[in-house]
């Protein structure tokens, strides 16, 4: 027969310590998440405005257009080489972003008090129905980066005929957990003229309207 006499189990004490660290371990990841999801919005941002700059950069560099298309449906932005001005055939896809979860962009806020403020007009854009053959169909916004810097709409075609500058705010936020505010909002404003782009933060008043921006 076994002795059992010198077996301890877990006193009271130690079974108390052992809940309390579970919990606080608890609260500590609970935070943690709620933090990054909050900031997605924050790492979105800086992911558009480095496929826009890259647009910007790479028809200065190669003297052609480049493309920036927020598509709406497929939930993704997409950087596409126009290559040949004449043909949408040669269009080439040269990087994807997908959207981020819980992450809305350019649906206006509804708190919104006071869009941001430049030199040249920078319009909310909607989303239309493209026409052109890689999103044919699919609810987007277009903005096209000449060879001379500036940004331009898509025209009356495919190709861009009749296309006139354009600017553009990009609204990027999350919204509280399962709430319909937003707690985190980016404002992306490109220059119609340069086509540079600049990062606006929202500070929100005591009512939770966002009316005052800052860099």
């Amino acid at each position: 027969m076994k002795d059992f006499r010198w077996q301890k189990g877990f006193s009271l004490i130690e079974l108390m310590v052992v809940v309390v660290m579970a919990f606080i371990l608890a609260g500590v990841v609970m935070i943690n998440f709620a933090t990054t999801q909050k900031y997605q919005a924050v790492d979105q941002t800086l992911e558009i405005v480095d496929i826009l700059d890259q647009a910007r950069q790479s028809a200065l560099n190669q003297r052609r257009t480049f493309r920036v298309e927020i598509n709406k449906t497929k939930q993704q932005v997409t950087l596409i080489n126009e290559n040949a001005p004449e043909t949408v055939a040669d269009d080439e896809i040269v990087k994807t972003l997908a959207f981020r979860k819980q992450v809305f962009i350019n649906e206006v806020p509804g708190n919104i008090a006071g869009a941001p403020t430049a030199n040249s007009p920078i319009p909310v854009l909607s989303f239309v129905s493209s026409n052109y053959p890689l999103s044919n169909n699919e609810e987007k916004i277009t903005l096209r980066f000449a060879r001379n810097g500036r940004v331009l709409d898509t025209g009356t075609d495919n190709i861009g005929t009749g296309s006139i500058m354009r600017g553009a705010t990009i609204y990027v936020y999350t919204n509280k957990d399962k709430a319909s505010t937003p707690e985190v909002i980016r404002a992306v404003t490109v220059n119609q003229t340069s086509g540079s782009t600049s990062i606006l933060k929202c500070s929100f008043d005591a009512t939770n309207k966002c009316g005052n921006w800052t860099r």
